[in-house]
C-alpha cells in the first residue's frame, strides 16, 4: 500500500509544532559525535570509497541487533575478513571461491552461523558484479511498488538467487534473519537503518551520521524500528500499537512525516540512542524525566511537569 493512501496518525497542527520543537531540542542535545563511535554505522565510516561502504553497511546492519558490546566485535570480524581480501567490494565480488570464506566458518552471533554470513556475502558478491551494486536491485524494487519494503524484497531475492531458491522458508534460520520481508510482519529494521545510511546525506558537518551515496528520496525513507523507538513513539503518540512490525513502523513513519515531510527520519539517530543510552529508563521516573528535552510533549510525564521551562 502507497504511504499516499493510508491513514495518517491524528496530530493537530498545534501537537506537530510542539513535537517539532521538541525532538528538534533533543537533536541539539545529542553528541552525535560520541554516539556514532557506539554506533554500528561507525565501521562504514572507516571506508572512503562508497562501493565498499555500502557493503561493508550491509553487514554491520544485519549484525546489528542485541547488546552492542557483543554485536560490535563480531562486525569488526567480518570486516576484518574483508580486509584480509582487499577491502569490503572485493571480497563479496570474488566471494564464489570457497576459500576465501573459510574464515567466516568460526564466527557465531546468537541464531547466525558463520556459513550463513558467508552464504549472504555470495549473494551480496553476485547482486555486485550482475548490477553494479545494490542500490539499481532497490530502486527497481521500488519502481514496481513505490515503496522501500518493494526494494527490500527485490533484494531478498536477489541474494537468494545467489543460493538457487526462491523459497524464503527453505533458508536457514540466520539467513532468514538477515533476509526479512514486510509480508512476514517484520519491521525490517536493519534493513530500514541500511538505507537511512545509505540515502540520507551526511549532515551537518563532521559528526555527521550517514553517508547519503544513493540517489532515493531521504522522504521515502521508513523508520528503522526496534523496541527503543517503539517505546518513545508510544510515549509521543505517534502510534498507539504495541507490536513491531511493518506496519507500525509504517504508522510511526507517517506521523513523523507530518513533522519533517522531507526527512522524517531527521529524529531517528537521537531517538534510538536516547533509549540505547539509557537516558530514557521507560515510563516515568523522577529523577531523569523532569529534566528530559521531551518532557512537555510525553505522555509518560505527568501534566503539571511538562513545562519547556
Amino acid at each position: 500500500m502507497s504511504r499516499r493512501t493510508r491513514r495518517r496518525p491524528p496530530l493537530t497542527q498545534t501537537r506537530v509544532a510542539a513535537l517539532r520543537s521538541q525532538l528538534d531540542a533533543v537533536l541539539r542535545s545529542t553528541d552525535r559525535q560520541a554516539r556514532l563511535a557506539a554506533d554500528p554505522v561507525s565501521f562504514v565510516h572507516r571506508y572512503s570509497d562508497p562501493a565498499d561502504q555500502e557493503v561493508a553497511a550491509v553487514f554491520a546492519s544485519v549484525l546489528a541487533y542485541g547488546r552492542v558490546a557483543a554485536f560490535r566485535p563480531v562486525i569488526r570480524a567480518v570486516l576484518e575478513v574483508a580486509d584480509g581480501h582487499g577491502g569490503p567490494r572485493a571480497w563479496v565480488e570474488a566471494a564464489e571461491n570457497p576459500d576465501l570464506l573459510v574464515s567466516l566458518a568460526p564466527l557465531r552471533y546468537r541464531w547466525m552461523q558463520g556459513t550463513e554470513l558467508a552464504s549472504l556475502a555470495r549473494g551480496v558478491g553476485r547482486v555486485v558484479r550482475d548490477h553494479g551494486g545494490l542500490e539499481p536491485v532497490f530502486q527497481g524494487g521500488r519502481a514496481r511498488g513505490d515503496d522501500l519494503g518493494a526494494g527490500i524484497v527485490a533484494l531478498r531475492r536477489a541474494v537468494m538467487a545467489g543460493e538457487g531458491t526462491d523459497d524464503w522458508t527453505a533458508l536457514p534460520r540466520g539467513l532468514r534473519y538477515m533476509l526479512p520481508h514486510p509480508a512476514s510482519g517484520s519491521a525490517c529494521k536493519r534493513w530500514c537503518m541500511f538505507m537511512r545510511w545509505m540515502v540520507r546525506p551526511p549532515h551537518p558537518g563532521p559528526d555527521g551520521i550517514d553517508l547519503g551515496i544513493w540517489s532515493r528520496s531521504t522522504s521515502r525513507l521508513v523508520i528503522p524500528l526496534d523496541t527503543h523507538v517503539l517505546r518513545l513513539s508510544r510515549f509521543l503518540r505517534l502510534t498507539a500499537r504495541r507490536d513491531g512490525s511493518w506496519r507500525t513502523a509504517l504508522q510511526v513513519t507517517d506521523a513523523l512525516a507530518r513533522i519533517a515531510p522531507d526527512d522524517p527520519l531527521r529524529y531517528d539517530f537521537a531517538l534510538a540512542h536516547l533509549g540505547i543510552s539509557g537516558l530514557c529508563k521507560g515510563g516515568f521516573h523522577a529523577d531523569v524525566c523532569p529534566s528530559c528535552d521531551l518532557r512537555a510533549v510525553c505522555g509518560e510525564v505527568p501534566k503539571k511537569l511538562r513545562s519547556t521551562g
